[in-house]
């Protein structure tokens, strides 16, 4: 952990768009900049409460570690992989600044092989439960990549909410998403969706080509997903344990996994170094 002292935040409430401006510890703010209200909650008395823009407030890696850990929540904050995944989250040039963007890196540093990838991932130190959560990113193209943009629990699990999943195993691809919700207390029965027979989403182009955002409207009772603004799944959900207990404070996850059972192994070491690439990550709540 960095001991600088971290950025601080002032938040300003401008008419429908929210102004979010960051200081330094030298005292030099940044140029505050207004932020537009999503569509899907234009004139809802929405809030901003999060503005991870990589290209103008989070620019350097002490920022990055003031508002973000970089391993999950499990094993006192150390575990560095989950289930079958290849890749070992680290800190060896796995969190890229470059070209007004954070670029989520995995690189084959010994081998294709499980435990031989290292990669990025972002779990935020801020909690928060129900709101507009949003990312903008382009994903990596390559066999074997996980890239997700999720939000998890503090405390147990489930309940989770996957706003996000892209997994290229010569089957799935970028092509097409999923966009899932875990727990007992769901109705798998969706009230409206998009999504196939298998749970995809396919728009009719390559993910990897070009950046979307991806977003969940989350509300005491219900998830709603987005890609690009367009409603690709509305349905019933209840935020809690799989005993019925409150599921409590949420962060927010964000990384590039690599192999295991689902997405298959890499084919190549041509594919690495490969990059998650992302604008920014917002959370918006209600007033």
């Amino acid at each position: 952990m960095r001991t600088k002292r971290p950025t601080a935040l002032t938040l300003f409430q401008v008419g429908v768009a929210t102004v979010l401006l960051f200081s330094t510890s030298h005292g030099v703010s940044a140029k505050p900049k207004r932020v537009k209200e999503p569509a899907p909650i234009a004139g809802q008395r929405y809030h901003l409460v999060k503005n991870w823009d990589f290209g103008s407030a989070i620019t350097n890696r002490a920022q990055l570690d003031a508002e973000f850990f970089t391993r999950f929540i499990y094993n006192d904050g150390k575990l560095d992989t989950l289930n079958d995944e290849w890749e070992r989250y680290r800190d060896n040039n796995n969190h890229v600044f470059a070209d007004g963007e954070l670029k989520l890196t995995a690189r084959a540093v010994d081998g294709l092989k499980s435990g031989g990838i290292e990669s990025g991932m972002l779990r935020s130190k801020w909690t928060g439960k129900y709101g507009y959560y949003e990312c903008c990113m382009k994903v990596p193209k390559g066999r074997g990549m996980w890239p997700a943009f999720w939000i998890n629990p503090q405390v147990g699990w489930p309940p989770e909410i996957d706003v996000l999943e892209i997994v290229d195993n010569g089957r799935d691809s970028t092509t097409n998403s999923f966009h899932y919700v875990h727990g007992k207390n769901k109705d798998n029965a969706d009230l409206e969706t998009k999504l196939d027979k298998w749970g995809t989403y396919r728009p009719g182009f390559d993910y990897s080509d070009d950046f979307h955002t991806f977003a969940v409207l989350w509300t005491p009772d219900m998830v709603d997903h987005y890609v690009d603004g367009v409603r690709v799944a509305h349905r019933r959900f209840s935020w809690t344990h799989d005993d019925g207990s409150d599921g409590g404070p949420a962060h927010v996850l964000l990384n590039l996994a690599v192999g295991g059972s689902w997405p298959g192994p890499p084919q190549s070491a041509d594919e690495f170094p490969a990059e998650l690439a992302v604008k920014y990550i917002r959370v918006w709540q209600a007033d």
